[in-house]
């Protein structure tokens, strides 16, 4: 059998052991031939070691940090096969004509056009103290995992993100279902984002 298939069939035995309908706040995971998505939110694939650990937690019957969130209660899961797929990026959307003022040539420039750089990035990791890691997904696509210390805040996560978009502000998605995580003054642990996935968007 297929390793996939295989952690695809312990997964749906761990989510078909629970009795009874599932709650409205259950968890969405829908899986590709290349990687899952958590409650529709940003695709994750297989070829990072972060998002395998996931797959092999479920698998296990273990269940991954970032699901838990903040509660202590059991975590319901939703499996959605789609195994004989292979994700694909959807379109942008298009560009919808208005009327109005515009910005003259030279002005200030849309948020949405912020090139990125991910290797522009930089954070200085203390190997002698907890670490994690964390997935960030940016506005145009592009993905970056980049190890913090436990100890390190969402103001140093934001710092690091704007580094790698020439100093632009963002905001900070993350959780389940996708928040804004505008509190600086947490630790990446507190603000339950250890070893999880973010999107940031200029704004």
């Amino acid at each position: 059998m297929d390793p996939r298939d295989e952690q695809w069939k312990k997964m749906e035995e761990q989510a078909g052991s629970a009795s009874g309908p599932l709650p409205k706040d259950a968890k969405k995971i829908t899986m590709y031939s290349n990687g899952f998505t958590v409650n529709d939110g940003p695709f994750r694939p297989f070829s990072d070691p972060l998002n395998q650990k996931f797959v092999n937690e479920l698998a296990g019957g273990a269940c991954p940090a970032e699901l838990k969130g903040d509660g202590d209660g059991p975590v319901h899961v939703a499996l959605n096969d789609k195994r004989t797929e292979e994700y694909k990026e959807p379109p942008p959307p298009p560009y919808v004509m208005f009327s109005g003022e515009g910005n003259s040539l030279g002005g200030g420039g849309s948020a949405s056009s912020a090139t990125v750089q991910a290797d522009a990035g930089c954070i200085q990791v203390d190997d002698d103290k907890p670490k994690t890691k964390i997935q960030i997904r940016f506005h145009d696509g592009s993905r970056k995992a980049q190890e913090f210390n436990q100890e390190h805040t969402v103001g140093n996560l934001r710092a690091f993100c704007m580094q790698c978009i020439g100093g632009q502000p963002v905001a900070i998605m993350g959780g389940f279902p996708p928040k804004e995580i505008a509190d600086d003054g947490l630790t990446l642990k507190d603000a339950g984002l250890l070893n999880s996935a973010v999107t940031v968007k200029p704004r």
